[in-house]
This record gives C-alpha cells, structure tokens and sequence, in this order.
C-alpha cells in the first residue's frame, strides 16, 4: 500500500504554498538583510575602536621600555661610578 501512495502522489500537481507564507518568507527574508547589514556596522566600530586601543597599548609598551631602559642605564652608572671612586 504504500508504494501506491508514492506513486499517486508522485502523479499529482504540487500544490502552490498560501500567499501568507510567502508573504512571511519575504518579510524573514528583509529581517535577516537587515541584521546583518547593522551587524556589519557594530562590528566595523568595534574593530575601529580595537584598532585604537591596540595603538594605545602600542604607545604604553613603547613608553615602559623607554622607563625601563632609562632606569637601568642610571643604575648602571650609579654603579659604574661608585665602583670607579671606591677602587
């Protein structure tokens, strides 16, 4: 019996889907344009603002190893000079 019903279904005309779910398709369709087109823009600013602490953080990291340097070279002169004059 069931092979009857494949084959008297196979035979027939597929039936068109009401206009209201047509009408949904579209409209979920448009909805999911929508989100990703805002999506697109939150994620452009964040990676903006990521680009600009990145460039931030670049500058602290440039500004802690000048301060390192800078201490490190007056302590080895500190040293250098106490070991010169206590000889």
């Amino acid at each position: 019996m069931g092979t009857m019903k494949e084959t008297a279904a196979a035979t027939e005309p597929p039936e068109l889907p009401p206009h209201w779910f047509l009408y949904l398709v579209e409209r979920m369709d448009r909805m999911e344009n929508n989100l990703r087109s805002e999506f697109r823009e939150e994620f452009g600013g964040v990676k903006q603002e990521i680009n600009g602490l990145r460039q931030e953080l670049h500058g602290i990291y440039r500004w802690s190893i000048g301060l390192l340097m800078t201490m490190l070279l007056g302590f080895g002169g500190i040293i250098v000079t106490l070991a010169v004059t206590l000889r």
